[in-house]
């Protein structure tokens, strides 16, 4: 029996050429966007499962509050003491803990020098925490050696080739031998950080001092906390703990400033953009909203096939009569019809695994994802796919198989259609709606994404990026900072020059306490100030106003206490203007000194941030960047003349630079990705409405051939049936768009509210919404009444 529905179904769908390429072609596009954007969330949602750990794996971070209880900082890693005296304030709960730390800096082994950006210096339970795949050697027994270093595979072969890497000696940063002591096997790209080399531990402890200053430095957080429970402990117990713990080791007032917190592991990719994260993250929104759209493409894609089956209703409804006569029951008929849906959509997806393979090469380039699609490595999501197109082929086909088995075969013979037109007339436009109301609302979604992107890229930062080279200052560089300086200065093409601790499109994450003069009385100030170190070139080289007082001078000595405000501090502190603010007396990080200028608000961290309070200091010790600003008229010359001396001051490290643009096309490169994927993917979604309504009005057009051809014979011109077959289509995606326009505003308001500075949304996304759908539409339905209107009515009146 189902081999003959199968061979039936067959038949009629090769029968109904125009009507089965349509419907493949429309499922074959949803199915192949519904395996992209699977193969897509698959990988976003697998960073760090890797690990064998994964699931029982967790880190601690660390908040920190101003005196109004808000938060200023929550940061992804912690003070080295925290992973030390946690382990046994939490015996029975934490089974292993673990640190490690990331720099970057100069690897050179014989006359191989690399600048290595994943250097880390780990603990070796790090080893029982993570999972390494070794290769060569013992890895927890190297990390527990001074003087040790174990590589990844990839590095191994970067620096030694053919040689065997163990027991070579490599030196960093020009101050550190180091002898391999242990090779593992690379991570993959799906994880939040990368460890390709990794230090003994008793390495930091020298560089803080010793031991035991490494233990109270509970103010450097810059270390990397891992965990991993016991049988009987909980993240619940830790943190509820936690307080008591703070308390014990850092004051009574300690739970007032700082906080712990436990985040899992496998979290940190989807759900974690806390400051100084080792990784740039992605955000769990964006699968929820891929996954949405994939259902909503599928969706589309199921109406087109509906709204075709109910629309050749007629046509087949003396086929059904027929089957009925001859004693087929209706059941019978339901599984027919769906046999019908379940063979096209299983052609469909034959179409779209080899559309899939076509396009995803361009697609993995475009994303940047190791994305790959295989019976061994996506059998999961195969699985899916299989499981969903079986469960399309059934949905899409339900409505019609019961639709077109309850015709009445007596009325059918007597050429009545067998069955109420205006209901599935109403469906009909119903569907319709729907899917120009999905088409409505992501191009809403679309236009708000572009214009959001579009003004972060443009906005004025309050200071001058353009041709802004920033250039790292080297150990050695540093020593000679202002000679260097000088000698830039004299490059053609240059035209300023300013040292600072960080630059803008980083983090503002350094922060001391401070007591500003209010109404004669020092006062702490209520809110955490960010810091940052600057010489007297800093301000002006950036091309920053300055809102009243006057920059730090060139005489070091005269500046040393003195700091410089933006707005926002001023107004914080509790000054009315900047001009009061002029002259105060502050004290920050111990240092008295006061405040001299005030700079206007600039944003130094991505727009998705707000401004917070900066105050500038006049530190020469703590200079890691230069930014040099160039004319743009010889570039390439400029560079190569600032490279050469660069060498020159730092002939052992590698000159490490950038442009300020390309930091901050990095900042919104994500965001720029996503948005064009989502414009890619509506495009397509709204591909396949126009390709359903295409459909549709093709149908139409057939079943009212007479009709145009007595109203060409009565002398109605072809405007006239134009737009008479036109309306009823219009009037549907017109309501569409009545529907559409609310929920495409609280969608977008929602997500707007994740920017600190964002957009207006007025009229514009929902008048682009509004003209291109209907004239989508409208060309999408010309194409056939057009043709209709045009064609000779003699001809189709002549027919049965």
């Amino acid at each position: 029996m189902l081999k003959n529905y199968f061979k039936v179904a067959l038949r009629s769908l090769m029968k109904q050429k125009g009507f089965t390429a349509i419907n493949v072609l429309g499922l074959s596009v949803g199915l192949t966007c519904c395996i992209l954007i699977g193969l897509y969330i698959n990988e976003e949602m697998s960073y760090d499962t890797f690990h064998d750990r994964a699931e029982e794996t967790y880190r601690f971070t660390r908040e920190f509050m101003s005196q109004d209880g808000t938060t200023s900082l929550h940061l992804s890693r912690v003070a080295p003491p925290f992973g030390h005296y946690l382990k046994d304030y939490y015996e029975g709960d934490i089974e292993t803990i673990g640190r490690f730390i990331t720099t970057s800096g100069t690897v050179q082994y014989g006359d191989k020098l690399f600048v290595e950006p994943n250097f880390g210096f780990a603990d070796p339970e790090i080893v029982d925490i993570l999972t390494f795949e070794t290769l060569q050697g013992n890895l927890r027994e190297a990390l527990s050696r001074p003087g040790s270093v174990v590589i990844s595979d990839r590095l191994a072969e970067k620096y030694f080739g053919a040689e065997d890497p163990m027991g070579k000696t490599i030196n960093f940063s020009n101050q550190i031998d180091l002898m391999v002591q242990g090779v593992y096997k690379s991570w993959p790209d799906n994880s939040s950080f990368q460890l390709d080399m990794m230090g003994d531990f008793t390495l930091v402890e020298q560089f803080y001092g010793g031991r035991q200053n490494l233990l109270n430095a509970w103010g450097s957080n810059n270390f990397t906390t891992l965990f991993t429970l016991t049988s009987t402990g909980s993240v619940e117990g830790i943190l509820e703990r936690s307080e008591d713990f703070l308390i014990a080791h850092l004051g009574e007032d300690a739970p007032t400033w700082t906080r712990l917190h436990v985040q899992k592991l496998t979290d940190i990719h989807l759900r974690s953009n806390l400051s100084d994260e080792l990784g740039q993250n992605s955000d769990i929104t964006y699968v929820y909203i891929f996954t949405s759209i994939a259902g909503l493409i599928l969706l589309i894609a199921c109406i087109n096939y509906m709204n075709l089956s109910t629309a050749r209703s007629a046509r087949r409804a003396k086929e059904v009569g027929m089957r009925k006569v001859f004693g087929a029951g209706k059941l019978n008929l339901v599984y027919q019809f769906l046999m019908e849906s379940v063979v096209l959509t299983l052609i469909a997806v034959v179409f779209s695994v080899g559309i899939t393979a076509l396009v995803l090469p361009f697609f993995r380039d475009f994303t940047g994802l190791n994305l790959a699609f295989s019976l061994t490595q996506n059998l999961e999501l195969i699985i899916l796919i299989a499981g969903a197109s079986l469960l399309v082929g059934v949905l899409a086909g339900s409505y019609p198989a019961f639709f077109l088995s309850a015709f009445k075969p007596l009325e059918v013979m007597r050429g009545s259609k067998g069955s109420s037109p205006a209901k599935s007339g109403l469906l009909r436009k119903v569907l319709v709606v729907v899917q120009f109301a999905i088409s409505a609302i992501l191009i809403i979604s679309t236009v708000v994404v572009f214009q959001q992107l579009s003004y972060m890229q443009n906005k004025n930062l309050g200071y001058d990026k353009e041709q802004m080279m920033v250039l790292s200052v080297s150990n050695e560089l540093a020593a000679n900072l202002t000679t260097f300086k000088n000698e830039v200065l004299n490059v053609s093409g240059v035209r300023s020059v300013g040292a600072s601790s960080r630059v803008p499109s980083g983090q503002l994450l350094d922060s001391q306490g401070a007591q500003a003069e209010v109404n004669g009385e020092m006062l702490p100030t209520q809110v955490v100030i960010k810091q940052l170190q600057v010489d007297h070139d800093f301000i002006p080289n950036y091309q920053m106003e300055m809102l009243a007082g006057r920059n730090f001078t060139e005489d070091f000595t005269r500046d040393s206490a003195n700091v410089i405000l933006n707005e926002k501090a001023v107004r914080i502190i509790g000054w009315k203007s900047p001009e009061e603010a002029i002259g105060k007396r502050m004290v920050y990080g111990g240092i008295a000194g006061q405040v001299i200028g005030v700079v206007k608000d600039f944003h130094f961290e991505s727009l998705q941030s707000e401004i917070v309070p900066v105050i500038f200091q006049n530190n020469r010790n703590r200079l890691r960047f230069l930014s040099i600003k160039i004319d743009g008229q010889n570039l390439r010359n400029t560079v190569a003349q600032i490279e050469e001396s660069y060498a020159a001051f730092s002939p052992v490290s590698p000159i490490n630079y950038n442009f300020l643009n390309e930091r901050f096309d990095n900042l919104y490169r994500s965001e720029s990705q996503r948005s064009e994927l989502f414009t890619i993917f509506s495009a397509l979604a709204i591909f396949l409405a126009c390709l359903g309504l295409f459909g549709l009005a093709s149908f139409t057009v057939a079943q009212r051939g007479k009709e145009i051809s007595i109203r060409k014979v009565l002398g109605a011109s072809v405007k006239q049936i134009v737009s008479t077959l036109s309306k009823e289509f219009i009037w549907l995606v017109g309501i569409a768009l009545l529907l559409a326009a609310p929920v495409g505003w609280y969608f977008m308001s929602d997500w707007l509210g994740g920017y600190a500075y964002r957009v207006n949304m007025g009229a514009l996304p929902f008048l682009v919404a509004g003209g291109v759908a209907l004239l989508i539409a409208f060309v999408t339905i010309s194409m056939q009444t057009f043709k209709a209107a045009f064609a000779n009515p003699a001809t189709r009146l002549r027919e049965d």
